[in-house]
């Protein structure tokens, strides 16, 4: 009996890790990741009930929530009709809090009268971010928008004026007034607006879900339609909405999953 349950538990062993091969991803996923996978085409996955999009040549995009729990389920369907039921282990982040004052009380406690602006704000950026492109942008690797010191991380629990406020979605990189922006990936530009909190604020969908989103913009060079190669100008860095100096904020998400930035880059 223990010889038939040791060979189960190795027939389970190789059938785990045969899976792991065919998603194409690591063994351990991180808390707000961003991951692309490649199968055989032809094949399907989901990610616990969503079905995620796949190319035909057999790449797919998927970010993990920002406090997403210790695993997550995924299945992978082969051409074959042969399936794998995948359980794939999720390393947990450390998140600081940030406390930044000096801010125009406005900034932190908006009056009446620009609430109305405020959620109009929220439903463009909310509108941006359902873009869902056959774009296959995704599958490059990012490189920096602007390079410069880190102000701010993502997942900083944030006390403004001495006020607690949402977590940070983003990563704040700290840069002199009017320093050049590049795109971090290819992509086309779905909106461009002067919002009340990010200021002069900018997505580009790369697409497959997948968009990065540019804030606190001092001037923006391209427009809403426009498409753009990874290295392109796309405008400078200024401090502009809620902002105590000159820096840029860079978010990175997948559909409505806000993603660490700072995952997806190297040196």
């Amino acid at each position: 009996m223990r010889v038939f349950f040791s060979c189960l538990i190795m027939i389970c062993m190789a059938a785990t890790a045969q899976a792991k091969n065919l998603l194409g991803l690591p063994d351990e996923l991180i808390q707000g990741g961003f991951y692309v996978g490649k199968v055989a085409p032809g094949s399907a996955v989901w990610l616990g009930e969503k079905s995620l999009k796949i190319s035909p040549e057999g790449y797919y995009a998927f970010g993990l929530h920002w406090r997403q729990g210790s695993m997550v389920k995924m299945k992978l369907a082969t051409p074959d009709g042969s399936i794998f039921p995948q359980r794939l282990m999720v390393k947990k982040q450390k998140y600081d809090v940030q406390h930044i004052d000096g801010l125009p009380p406005k900034m932190v406690t908006p009056p009446k009268e620009v609430l109305a602006q405020i959620s109009q704000d929220s439903a463009r950026v909310k509108k941006a971010r359902t873009a869902d492109s056959d774009r296959q942008n995704f599958r490059g690797t990012f490189i920096w928008p602007v390079r410069g010191r880190i102000s701010g991380n993502f997942g900083n629990h944030r006390i403004l004026n001495g006020t607690p406020k949402s977590p940070h979605m983003g990563m704040d990189i700290a840069v002199p007034q009017g320093t050049k922006i590049v795109a971090p990936l290819g992509g086309v530009v779905t909106m461009v607006s002067d919002l009340y909190y990010t200021g002069n604020t900018l997505l580009i969908d790369h697409g497959y879900g997948v968009n990065t989103v540019f804030a606190h913009m001092s001037t923006v060079t391209v427009k809403p339609g426009q498409v753009v190669r990874q290295g392109d100008l796309i405008g400078t860095v200024g401090a502009t909405g809620r902002a105590t100096g000159p820096h840029l904020h860079w978010g990175l998400n997948w559909y409505k999953q806000r993603l660490n930035p700072a995952l997806v880059l190297g040196d």
